[in-house]
């Protein structure tokens, strides 16, 4: 019977040393995707830190950082010493895989298996595809020839681009329609401000328009009474200078005496002759005095 190898560990990220760069990342972005799906939208579109000013957002920026840690963690246990020196100093995990597609993707399709563009301009594959030319026998092909798997290789890679970008564009597409929604929101509420603001304008010009019309009757009271009150002034110019004999006030005479009026008590007094009461009153005086009436 057929023995099989041991296979590598479900827990333990894939090692990369340098080398088969298109490998280790497709094996690589399986691993991330088993532990969390998360972890590789982590690694494709990154985060940006919202302002903390609410609870919601300091939960969700601590969420988005604790993903992006475990992300890093995994990508640094699944490299080797000279290759984690180069990728030590990132803080990102999508830059950090990034840098490794700048650092060892490219070389790879220099120096490696060549990249689809080329194979698809290549003379040889447009013999392949091509109906009309006769067969290529074995004995006529050159070193440029490209062998079935590398063929394969090649469809695979631009299969995973094309994947990877609709995948891409499928999220900002979602992201666009949301944004369009909520942008439709905010335009019927500012509509609806709108409105009200112009209800209230329309309201205050009617009740300013009564407004003026009550200042103009009064400017014109105002007027009628400063004419009034010189004609007084003139009028009454010569009593100004008269002075009660009862308050000392200014400004009016005895009869007319606000103080006196306000005395609560008035004595009734009556000419009698003089001589016929007991009293002696105003003896160097008139022949009449004053009295209390008798009650």
């Amino acid at each position: 019977m057929a023995r099989f190898e041991e296979g590598r560990s479900i827990s333990c990220p894939p090692l990369f040393e340098g080398e088969a760069y298109s490998q280790w990342s497709n094996v690589m972005k399986y691993f991330i995707q088993a532990q969390d799906f998360e972890l590789w939208d982590i690694i494709e579109e990154g985060y940006i830190e919202a302002p903390k000013k609410k609870k919601k957002q300091r939960s969700e920026n601590d969420t988005k950082a604790k993903l992006n840690s475990r992300a890093m963690h995994i990508l640094l246990c699944g490299l080797n010493e000279e290759v984690s020196k180069k990728v030590s100093t990132c803080k990102r995990a999508k830059e950090m895989w990034e840098k490794l597609e700048r650092l060892y993707g490219k070389e790879e399709k220099k120096d490696g298996a060549p990249s689809c563009a080329n194979l698809l301009s290549s003379s040889k594959v447009d013999g392949v595809l091509a109906l009309d030319e006769p067969e290529v026998s074995s004995n006529s092909c050159d070193s440029n020839s490209y062998s079935f798997e590398e063929l394969q290789d090649a469809f695979d890679e631009l299969f995973l681009e094309f994947e990877t970008m609709n995948s891409k564009f499928k999220k900002m597409i979602s992201k666009l329609e949301c944004e369009n929604d909520f942008l439709l929101k905010t335009k019927l509420d500012f509509e609806n401000q709108n409105e009200i603001l112009e209800n209230d304008l329309e309201i205050s010009k009617s009740s300013n328009c009564v407004l003026e019309k009550e200042n103009l009757d009064l400017k014109v009271k105002l007027e009628s009474l400063t004419k009034e009150k010189e004609i007084i002034s003139n009028n009454s110019s010569c009593h100004i200078m008269a002075k009660c004999s009862h308050c000392h006030y200014h400004g009016h005479s005895l009869h007319i005496c606000p103080i006196k009026k306000r005395k609560s008590y008035r004595i009734r007094q009556v000419w009698v002759p003089k001589g016929t009461r007991d009293i002696v009153v105003n003896v160097n005086g008139s022949k009449a005095i004053w009295i209390p009436k008798s009650m």
